[in-house]
């Protein structure tokens, strides 16, 4: 294998499995210690390194020892739940927080949405997750733990210790972006450390930045047992993991957590590469100055009569807009319209949106970098592509001359 580096002149070189030499592409070097396939590699050492000791630095990140690489973030909380469920045979179920999504797999399929869903496990069970901090206006009011108390407690009576972990997202993603008080996942984890079940925190929509912190059990202040992160990891490139106790990996049977592609060296070289940007940058107090100016023009949207209410993580970079029924179209229908108008923009600029979470939640999910200057450009266009729906004006379709634009108000969580 060749991997690309400084100019140089063609040389041979033999390749280490046997077959005849080849002649190395000039600016290349022999890459075979980096493109190993299922042994440990120089790229995949330094990767775990240096992410471990990126989650270390805080005082919420010291149980964290060791990772466990995955292809997807569906198949790193798969793994996450198998290294939990391999502690004791018998106890093999599992609470997840109702409306939560982990994949669309196994059992990070089974443990997402809630239990009114087709495929269904019979050893996960659901509990409640907060759902009446439903817009910005309401970040400070008192949380009540004792329905959720209540709730814990009937299925630990109903099925003893037969929970081997909780796992639950910091906020709802797909959920509908709601954002609980950091009490509720205190309690969550307080629970967990009383019954001795592993508590999962899946990051991998909330991870490096997304929360206004590097991680979202920074935000949160809570100390996980095993985080699973993905899309910001590798800012696009495709690679996740689990990063946890040590002692809870080392339970698995040989071979359980390995697949073909997990720490490929691409994937190494992206966190890596991630690590480097967010530290040579200093990207997280920028990301909470820019983030306020773009919520102060979210919360004027709430001016529309299709808008009912905004949410998000304060400080950070994501927010769900969720819309009404109005003048004989439902909130489905407006949050698609919204979706369809950012889109076509004006013939010149738009905005690139992703389609409703919970079908009227509009996610508003910018990447890190975005700057002081394209946020407030940004915000504008999109207040003046939904007050321009009031005004009955439809969507001005693209003018197809290569002049469209978006403006990144809205790229997809996994860019930093």
């Amino acid at each position: 294998g060749w991997t690309e580096g400084s100019d140089g002149p063609v040389v041979p070189s033999p390749l280490q499995n046997g077959h005849a030499s080849h002649s190395i592409p000039s600016g290349f070097f022999p890459g075979v210690p980096y493109t190993a396939y299922n042994a440990v590699t120089i790229i995949e050492t330094e990767a775990c390194k240096r992410l471990l000791a990126l989650m270390r630095r805080s005082i919420r990140g010291t149980r964290f020892n060791q990772v466990l690489w995955a292809a997807s973030g569906s198949e790193a909380v798969q793994k996450a739940l198998w290294a939990a469920m391999s502690r004791d045979k018998s106890r093999n179920m599992i609470l997840a927080t109702r409306w939560g999504f982990h994949g669309k797999k196994g059992l990070a399929g089974a443990t997402t949405g809630t239990e009114n869903d087709p495929e269904r496990d019979p050893r996960v069970k659901f509990i409640s997750f907060p759902m009446d901090y439903n817009d910005i206006s309401q970040r400070n009011k008192p949380f009540d733990p004792e329905p959720y108390i209540r709730e814990l407690e009937a299925a630990k009576q109903q099925y003893g210790r037969r929970f081997c972990a909780l796992i639950t997202e910091p906020y709802l993603g797909g959920g509908g972006s709601y954002h609980p008080p950091k009490q509720y996942l205190q309690l969550l984890q307080n629970f967990c450390r009383e019954n001795d079940i592993v508590f999962i925190l899946d990051e991998v929509q909330a991870n490096f930045g997304r929360c206004g912190t590097m991680f979202a059990y920074e935000k949160y202040d809570i100390e996980p047992d095993m985080v699973v992160l993905g899309k910001g990891l590798g800012n696009g490139v495709p690679v996740a993991a689990v990063v946890g106790r040590k002692d809870l990996f080392a339970k698995m049977e040989y071979g359980e957590g390995s697949d073909t592609w997990s720490a490929n060296p691409l994937s190494c070289a992206s966190v890596l590469a991630t690590i480097d940007e967010f530290e040579a940058h200093n990207l997280i107090p920028h990301t909470n100055h820019v983030s306020k100016i773009i919520e102060e023009g979210l919360i004027q949207l709430k001016e529309l009569p299709f808008i009912a209410y905004v949410r998000g993580e304060e400080g950070g970079m994501v927010w769900g807009v969720e819309t009404k029924e109005y003048d004989g179209r439902t909130a489905q229908e407006w949050a698609n319209l919204v979706v369809l108008a950012c889109y076509r923009g004006n013939g010149v600029e738009g905005i690139h949106l992703l389609g409703p979470l919970a079908k009227k939640v509009i996610r508003i999910s910018p990447p890190l970098v975005i700057t002081e200057q394209q946020a407030k450009e940004s915000v504008a266009l999109l207040k003046k592509f939904l007050f321009n729906l009031v005004e009955k004006k439809e969507p001005t379709p693209p003018t197809g001359s290569g002049s469209f634009s978006r403006v990144p108000v809205v790229a997809p969580a996994n860019q930093s």
